[in-house]
């Protein structure tokens, strides 16, 4: 668990300028930490959090602990105030749609057929082992390129399937 004080420092008291996304569960900012380490920081809406008891959220957070290489890692959690966080690993080509939908205007070379095919084969990978492999069986029900991301090297790795 990591204090609510350490992540506002770590994004700037959670700054426009730190957005890297948004979503219908809360806002993802990019964060560092005192020791250098990126990190992305889901700030969960105060109308999801009205209707979460804790416990609830406690036990999302479990669910989101299930490890594997084409999964993103929840790194810890925040619970303070009125404050839910969930701190994953930061992806530093962010998600397969700003790929796919805005490479133009956001000035990205278009992706490659062999990247592509790396990206289809690392996000199947990632639900053959949620819907078969893992300890419980998981049903992502949300899979789409925003819910697929991108790390430094275009290894894809699945988010968003608590």
């Amino acid at each position: 668990m990591l204090s609510l004080q350490v992540l506002r420092v770590a994004t700037n008291n959670f700054s426009e300028e730190n957005v890297l996304g948004r979503g219908g569960f809360g806002i993802v900012y990019k964060g560092v930490l005192h020791d250098g380490t990126i990190i992305a920081v889901k700030r969960m809406l105060s109308t999801v959090i009205s209707n979460e008891p804790i416990d609830q959220f406690q036990a999302e957070i479990a669910i989101l602990k299930v490890q594997h290489r084409h999964l993103v890692s929840i790194l810890g959690y925040s619970v303070e105030d009125n404050e839910r966080l969930l701190v994953y690993e930061h992806m530093p080509n962010g998600s397969m749609s700003k790929h796919l939908f805005r490479w133009k205007l956001l000035g990205l070379e278009p992706l490659s057929w062999k990247k592509r095919l790396s990206i289809a084969l690392d996000v199947a990978r990632g639900m053959e082992y949620l819907h078969s492999l893992a300890q419980h069986c998981f049903i992502h029900m949300d899979l789409k390129p925003a819910n697929i991301l991108l790390g430094d090297d275009f290894r894809a790795k699945v988010v968003d399937f608590g």
